[in-house]
């Protein structure tokens, strides 16, 4: 996780990845009623219920104990970012880095686990090491409006390439479909992080993904509407459909299927919205928001656009 790299713009980390990521070589039993393979689920909760526990290794447990608190540093920093930035994509993502913690607190009690967050303010961490990167992280981003938004870039860049690692780590389905659902959020995470950068003329190296991993996450759509089962395959929510992903330029703008938030990189514009999780809106020169249930994005440049 974060404790596993040296955070500084200034060095790159060699990382081998992948987006399409094999599935476990021997998936634990779920119970009948599961409706894997079914033309859509009820939800998160009620895929990830199906699935029996087993026991964790020690290394397992390990890595859920700090990912519990890498979300809290994510959602802790951008909460931060937010107050000194006013910028609404920093309390969008916040919300998401929330829901996250909590999928992961989901693991924690499914398995019994000591939960490592005993001190639920921002910037308190029982993991040192997190508590330092906290400080640092909030630091570099109170220089400007673009090192903020870097700081949002390379928290996802790092969370994905350690989501990945996780991945590979575990063949835990209950893990697996966490980390899975998580990596979703952190890739429309940097997307929004991204084009804000880029309403602002500025744009994004990665640091830890590689060329082809990064590159593959913007030639993608954003993801919505959707959640991933424990081998990592895409399953639409009931009533909703994957995909619709669109980007208007210079008139109103339309996305299917609904989104979290108008996350407005702005210049001379404005952003805003809501919904349950991870929409981007990203503006120049006029209003962009998102509104419904999960994912949606709307992009404008010089108008009005919107993701419903």
């Amino acid at each position: 996780m974060f404790s596993k790299h040296s955070f500084t713009p200034l060095v790159a980390a060699a990382v081998i990845l992948t987006l399409a990521i094999a599935s476990p070589a021997a998936a634990q039993q779920r119970r009948a009623s599961a409706q894997v393979g079914a033309a859509c689920v009820g939800g998160f909760q009620a895929l990830f219920d199906e699935i029996e526990p087993v026991p964790l290794s020690a290394a397992e447990e390990a890595e859920v104990v700090y990912l519990r608190e890498e979300e809290k540093l994510a959602r802790d920093v951008y909460l931060t970012l937010a107050d000194r930035w006013q910028l609404p994509i920093f309390n969008n993502i916040a919300g998401a880095e929330q829901k996250h913690m909590d999928m992961v607190f989901r693991l924690i009690e499914v398995y019994d686990l000591v939960d490592p967050i005993t001190d639920d303010t921002i910037g308190s961490f029982t993991n040192p090491d997190l508590g330092a990167l906290y400080l640092q992280l909030v630091d570099d981003g109170d220089v400007s409006l673009i090192a903020a938004l870097t700081v949002g870039a390379t928290i996802e860049d790092m969370d994905l390439n350690d989501l990945y690692e996780l991945i590979e780590l575990t063949d835990n389905d209950h893990i697996e479909m966490v980390s899975y659902n998580l990596a979703k959020g952190s890739r429309n995470h940097m997307r929004a992080f991204v084009r804000a950068l880029e309403a602002q003329g500025e744009s994004y190296t990665p640091i830890y993904l590689d060329e082809d991993a990064y590159a593959a996450i913007f030639e993608a759509d954003m993801e919505r509407r959707m959640f991933y089962n424990a081998d990592g395959e895409p399953v639409p929510a009931c009533g909703a459909e994957v995909g619709g992903f669109g980007i208007r330029r210079g008139i109103s703008g339309n996305s299917r299927n609904g989104g979290d938030g108008g996350i407005g990189g702005q210049d001379n514009g404005s952003g805003s919205g809501s919904g349950e999780c991870d929409g981007t809106g990203s503006t120049d020169g006029g209003h962009g928001s998102g509104t419904g249930e999960c994912d949606g994005s709307g992009s404008t440049d010089g108008d009005n656009g919107n993701g419903n």
